[in-house]
């Protein structure tokens, strides 16, 4: 019995990725007075910001390891159980006539 296979909803990779510190500087920069009708801007240090980022993608790719193995698995499975069915059969006729049960 194979995994369950999922269709593939892979995005194509980008090489347009920002740095980290294209976005967010070391240090906030000083704004205007917030406008009553934006919501209040927050500020998370580069250090912070940096820790959970890298925690993030380090779950996404091992997910994302995962899936791609249960797939590879899935793929050589089928392969393996394709090639038994082929092949099998000519095994058992070659150990008949070998026994001569088969003319």
């Amino acid at each position: 019995m194979s995994p369950e296979r999922k269709p593939p909803g892979r995005v194509p990779p980008s090489l347009d990725i920002p740095l980290l510190t294209d976005i967010v500087e070391d240090e906030p920069a000083t704004a205007p007075a917030p406008v009553a009708t934006k919501p209040p801007v927050v500020t998370i240090p580069q250090e912070l910001l940096s820790e959970m980022l890298t925690e993030r993608i380090a779950a996404l790719t091992d997910r994302l390891l995962r899936e791609a193995t249960a797939e590879i698995h899935a793929t050589l499975v089928d392969k393996v159980w394709d090639k038994l069915r082929e092949e099998i059969p000519g095994i058992v006729e070659d150990a008949l006539k070998e026994n001569g049960q088969k003319d």
